[in-house]
């Protein structure tokens, strides 16, 4: 008999009826959906890249997204957002009116570069291609018309 209500005591327990209360873990924030708002495959202007640019926003947070990146070197190369609706040659670039977002982390793979705060509100007015600047010879390896 004792064996009996030993193992229904264990029993008990292993499906949550026994005494010992288990504490119930608190409820996990919702995470924020990301909602692209354009985007672009980039196309080689004078060097060569792969892959898709999206401008992304995350509850007030505007970033630029590269998804199935390729390039052969990141060595002196930038993100950057230009005004250009395309850009098919370094000429159409003014250098002096870049949103640099900062250097290439890796060679290949999905990207994220954050928008400045104070530049976010009007990203989607003002900048219209992502180019991937070669900082070291001033031009475009590589651009992404965002629609």
């Amino acid at each position: 008999m004792r064996r009996i209500s030993v193992l229904l005591g264990i029993a008990l327990v292993a499906a949550g009826c026994g005494t010992a209360a288990s504490p119930t873990p608190p409820p996990t924030p919702t995470a924020l959906a990301m909602q692209v708002m354009a985007q672009g495959q980039f196309v080689d202007v004078d060097g060569s890249a792969t892959g898709k640019a999206e401008l992304a926003v995350v509850g007030e947070v505007y970033e630029i997204v590269l998804e199935d990146f390729s390039i052969d070197s990141i060595e002196h190369t930038n993100v950057v957002l230009v005004a250009n609706a395309s850009v098919t040659m370094s000429d159409d670039i003014d250098p002096a009116a870049l949103l640099d977002l900062g250097p290439l982390k890796a060679t290949s793979g999905m990207q994220v570069y954050p928008i400045p705060a104070e530049m976010a509100a009007t990203v989607m007015d003002g900048y219209h291609s992502v180019v991937i600047w070669d900082t070291a010879m001033a031009h475009a390896i590589a651009a992404a018309a965002l629609q």
